[in-house]
């Protein structure tokens, strides 16, 4: 019975798809995560006006704090708002997969089968003629045997496959960096003349 051919074996394993599965699957999420940031860039850091421009979200904050004028050298409570974009005051979800380990492990066990079984067959005739003083007896034997025998040999497959993902959260696009950069130029402090409780110190 020859060996079983093990490299033959481990050359039908479709590798490209063990180990390029995981990996295009973390390119798609790489892919979908960057589409999703997009997403909520232009949903929640954008309002859509009526005449269909996009303009960003503005919060508005009512704050007091203390002025000091530079005249008479006294000091005021006032009140004040602070218009900031809705999108500085969030953090937009970047992230990506970092790492990706594909452990996969092939074992091959070969597996030697033996059958026998025997057959036997007897068949006897008695052919006879008896007189008074002689006789005479014929015999006739027919006898049969069979024996059969196989072998057969198997190899069995048993295959093991680990997938490790690692993701991160990462920095912003460099436009994206630059787009916040001009949504802080927009924040407005406006003192309120009215809204102060006038006060020495």
């Amino acid at each position: 019975m020859p060996n079983p051919n093990f490299p033959a074996e481990l050359g039908n394993v479709p590798y490209q798809s063990i180990i390029g599965g995981p990996l295009n699957a973390a390119v798609k999420a790489n892919t979908d995560a960057s589409e999703a940031a997009a997403q909520f860039i232009k949903e929640v850091g954008f309002t859509k006006g009526e005449n269909g421009e996009k303009s960003p979200r503005m919060v508005e904050f009512g704050y007091k704090k203390e002025v000091v004028d530079d005249e008479t050298g006294e000091s005021t409570i006032k009140s004040h708002t602070i218009t900031v974009p809705f999108l500085l005051l969030t953090h937009v979800p970047y992230f990506e997969i970092e790492q990706v380990t594909v452990d996969f492990n092939v074992k091959l066990n070969s597996i030697q089968t033996y059958e026998s079984s025997e057959e036997f067959n007897l068949d006897v005739e008695n052919k006879g003629k008896q007189g008074w003083f002689t006789g005479r007896t014929e015999w006739s034997v027919n006898s049969s045997y069979q024996r059969k025998s196989s072998r057969s040999q198997e190899v069995e497959r048993t295959y093991d496959q680990q997938v490790h993902v690692q993701a991160g959260s990462i920095e912003a696009p460099e436009g994206v960096k630059k787009l916040l950069g001009i949504l802080e130029q927009t924040i407005v402090e406006v003192p309120e003349d009215n809204g102060g409780n006038g006060g020495g110190s």
